[in-house]
């Protein structure tokens, strides 16, 4: 009773100073799509998820055939509805490319690029993007957000990126956290980087990060192997001025692998 209460009271302050819309509501869309597709809102919210779909509105999951999957699976998030534009201004291919028909047979669908599920209750979680999803060597489709964003959890990992296109498993490129690390494991400041990373203990600590963190992903896509990497930033070229992560590397030299 006393929880609710102080729940209400939060709400109530938070409507009061415009706080709510950031959050409490969380959306997704895009221009082409008016901008919203779903919406969490003080009555129906989920953690994780960006709420339910708007009214009047159709949300698809689809695979890569445009086929509508189950609730629970994950594929692209697709919709229908007034909401959709009508094209692209003087654009037929670039409108072509991302209308398409709807399962449904009659309706015209907007294909976001954007990777998700709807749970059995109706909310739609994004859990990445499709340019971004690449094939395991056993056939298998991994997207790499959610779990660089589940190992970036770790306050002993300062920046991660996980890879692994058309290779047997996927690998992980840790930027440690050196000032933590050393705190954790009693490391004095005399001890060099190039010391820390080849230190078992600290192997080992990262190692049961990542696995202690990527209890909620699914094992194939659990990377089997770690490197210690220098920060990435946009000096070196591998971050954007947008902080966007530019990197390309060829899995073939990513040696001194260490197994997680």
């Amino acid at each position: 009773m006393y929880l609710y209460i102080l729940l209400r009271f939060i709400d109530i302050i938070l409507i009061h100073t415009h706080l709510y819309f950031s959050a409490y509501q969380t959306t997704t869309g895009l221009t082409e799509t008016s901008p919203v597709i779903a919406l969490n809102i003080l009555s129906q919210r989920k953690a994780g998820s960006v709420g339910k779909v708007i009214p009047n509105v159709d949300v698809w999951i689809v695979d890569s055939e445009g086929n509508a999957l189950d609730p629970g699976q994950e594929g692209e998030i697709c919709c229908s509805g007034p909401n959709v534009m009508k094209g692209y201004h003087n654009n037929v291919e670039a409108t072509d490319e991302v209308i398409t028909l709807a399962p449904d047979g009659n309706s015209r669908m907007f294909h976001t690029g954007d990777l998700g599920r709807i749970d059995s209750d109706g909310y739609l979680s994004v859990t990445g993007r499709l340019k971004e999803q690449y094939k395991l060597e056993n056939g298998k489709y991994v997207c790499p957000t959610p779990i660089e964003e589940a190992i970036g959890m770790s306050r002993f990992i300062s920046q991660v990126v996980v890879t692994g296109a058309n290779r047997p498993y996927n690998v992980a490129l840790i930027v440690p956290d050196w000032l933590s690390i050393r705190s954790e494991l009693g490391l004095s400041e005399d001890v060099t980087e190039e010391e820390l990373v080849n230190d078992d203990k600290v192997k080992g600590l990262i190692s049961a990060e990542i696995k202690l963190n990527c209890y909620n992903i699914k094992k194939f896509e659990v990377p089997a192997a770690f490197l210690f990497v220098s920060p990435f930033t946009a000096a070196n070229n591998m971050v954007t001025p947008k902080v966007r992560l530019t990197l390309v590397v060829s899995f073939d030299a990513l040696i001194c692998l260490e197994k997680v």
